[in-house]
């Protein structure tokens, strides 16, 4: 979350989402569906592979497991596919575009994501004003105004419009002649 403290000030949250959301719920089931009981220790030898979807654009977003039972896979970085490679490939096998994955109150989006939920997903909008409303009235511990947006102001009062919104009109219908020789 980002924060502006009563003095002016401005900082942001440290991120914990992606281990509380995603790593803990992931490897509790793993846990479970080998039949070991959180504090109970992995047999030896006993060895996970955990694939993940990331493409090679992404290829920051690799990591080693947290626990030496589990061996993480990147099968689309090891092919070396990026996401348009993978939308090329929905799209030759007969499948629907697929958005990139995301949590809805994400403050990790930018403004074009904003505006394509506003626009594209308008229930998934209303569920993310709704959450920034509710961080910014309080969060334990936080003393500063929270919010989802860089801004921070409220998210949907956040002027989420692209620079070429505020930018004069070409009169000449973005034809290029090449006269320029721009």
């Amino acid at each position: 979350m980002f924060i502006k403290n009563a003095d002016g000030t401005k900082g942001m949250l440290r991120r914990g989402c992606t281990k509380s959301f995603k790593v803990e719920p992931i490897t509790q089931k793993i846990r479970e569906l080998l039949g070991v009981a959180k504090g109970r220790r992995v047999p030896i030898g006993v060895r996970v592979e955990q694939w993940f979807g990331i493409s090679l654009d992404e290829a920051h977003r690799m990591r080693t497991a947290h626990v030496p039972w589990i061996v993480n896979v990147y099968p689309l970085i090891d092919r070396r596919m990026t996401r348009q490679d993978c939308l090329r490939w929905l799209d030759r096998h007969g499948y629907p575009t697929q958005p990139k994955s995301a949590c809805i109150g994400c403050p990790y989006h930018n403004d074009e994501m904003w505006r394509q939920m506003r626009t594209a997903d308008p229930a998934a909008w209303t569920e993310a004003v709704a959450f920034d409303a509710a961080i910014r009235r309080g969060l334990r511990g936080v003393r500063g105004e929270a919010s989802l947006h860089r801004a921070r102001v409220p998210l949907d009062q956040v002027d989420l419009s692209s620079r070429t919104d505020h930018v004069q009109l070409n009169q000449f219908g973005n034809e290029c002649e090449g006269l320029c020789r721009v």
